[in-house]
């Protein structure tokens, strides 16, 4: 605990000059900063080791207020918009990777739900999640790989509600969650977009969640789940039969974009300071010298922070466009080709960063450890969906002025 709390005074206390551009949300960054090091990076290596859910991290997350940062303060949230949701993804990542990424989906779940539902529904789920309970989206299917926009799965209506049959293939808090926002089709749906919501709570008949047992994040259990012949009354659809992808649009697509990024920025900060302070510390007996202190080394650092606070910088100014946008009345839909950017390019430099202080940190950053782990949950970014190479195709033909998708 020694060696990490050095990390924190002599890195990343002194690195971040940027929240000089972020007036606000000094107070939250102390406050999630704070929870990094007293539960969240304690229990980062056991969460990892073990592939255990991080309950523990989230609940000291809630109970600091940050369970609904994003809904408005009348229902019980901190009405803190997408800069604070970024603020606190970014720093909560600096300590565990897992518990960040079951936070940022747990939060673009809660959004949807206030987003696209009743009153009613947001009276009798917010208050709860407020309180510590989890939400998740159980989106993909095997069909479709890691992306989420054509689901084969469908719902008809039963009685005074629907019997969903579905199977999913990377749902973030599998088993875990208390409730879950599925993606299926409405058969009956008279819409050309056919895709639906429903709420389903944990302990429903018919429901299994499967082992998670993967290179990083692996306290996250983003593992498949079975629906079986679930009946989900009609009071837990979410908005209507058909026309959910309105809601993929201007809510989830730009939620998970801006959390994953900040979580794959926070994670190659950590990764990167790690490094640091360990090359700081290692003095070689032969020439009395600290690797910090051969010039090689301290041009990786370099290189690797450039490329830190480049994504960083990114990721706030995009932030602020979404909030920007919010208070315009727009939808956050106009902003996904400045989120398909962030993503790709957070994606891409938390694999270098992570590469680069493995390097710098040698034999012992191969070892079991802080940046080791660093580098393999920042490996998720690439791969998650949309993939890195899905969003460069589709900004590619923006930018030639074709469809992006057809």
């Amino acid at each position: 605990m020694a060696v990490d709390k050095a990390i924190d005074d002599s890195l990343l206390m002194k690195i971040p000059a940027w929240w000089n551009c972020l007036p606000g949300f000094e107070q939250m960054h102390a406050e999630a900063k704070l929870i990094g090091e007293q539960v969240l990076r304690p229990n980062a290596d056991i969460s990892d080791r073990e592939g255990v859910y991080p309950r523990v991290s989230l609940q000291a997350i809630a109970d600091a207020g940050f369970g609904a940062v994003t809904v408005p303060e009348e229902y019980g949230g901190l009405g803190a918009g997408c800069s604070g949701f970024a603020v606190l993804a970014e720093t909560f990542a600096q300590y565990c990777g897992s518990t960040t990424m079951v936070w940022v989906m747990h939060t673009a779940a809660v959004q949807t739900l206030f987003m696209a539902g009743s009153h009613e529904q947001r009276l009798r789920f917010i208050p709860k999640v407020v309180r510590g309970a989890v939400g998740g989206l159980a989106f993909s299917e095997p069909a479709t790989g890691s992306h989420f926009w054509n689901v084969v799965s469908k719902a008809p209506r039963s009685g005074e509600g629907y019997m969903l049959n579905a199977d999913k293939s990377f749902v973030t808090s599998a088993g875990e969650a208390d409730w879950y926002i599925v993606e299926t089709n409405s058969p009956e749906s008279a819409k050309a977009d056919k895709l639906m919501f429903l709420i389903v709570e944990k302990g429903q008949e018919g429901v299994e969640a499967f082992p998670f047992d993967a290179l990083g994040l692996r306290g996250n259990n983003s593992g498949p789940m079975k629906f079986k012949d679930v009946f989900v009354p009609a009071s837990n659809r979410l908005g209507e039969e058909g026309g959910a992808g309105y809601w993929n649009d201007i809510v989830i697509d730009p939620f998970f974009l801006l959390g994953s990024s900040a979580c794959w920025v926070g994670i190659a900060q950590g990764a990167i300071s790690a490094a640091v302070e360990q090359a700081k510390r290692k003095v070689h007996a032969d020439t009395g010298k600290s690797v910090a202190g051969y010039q090689v080394i301290r041009h990786e650092m370099a290189k690797a922070q450039i490329l830190v606070d480049s994504a960083r910088s990114m990721l706030y100014r995009v932030a602020d466009k979404l909030d920007q946008a919010a208070l315009k009345g727009e939808t956050l839909a106009s902003c996904l080709y400045p989120l398909w950017e962030l993503k790709t390019h957070a994606a891409d430099i938390v694999i270098d960063v992570t590469n680069k202080a493995l390097q710098i940190s040698g034999g012992r950053g191969y070892l079991r450890g802080n940046v080791e782990r660093f580098m393999r949950d920042g490996r998720a970014g690439a791969i998650m969906g949309p993939t890195n190479e899905v969003l460069r195709e589709w900004i590619g033909r923006t930018l030639i002025g074709v469809p992006w998708l057809e």
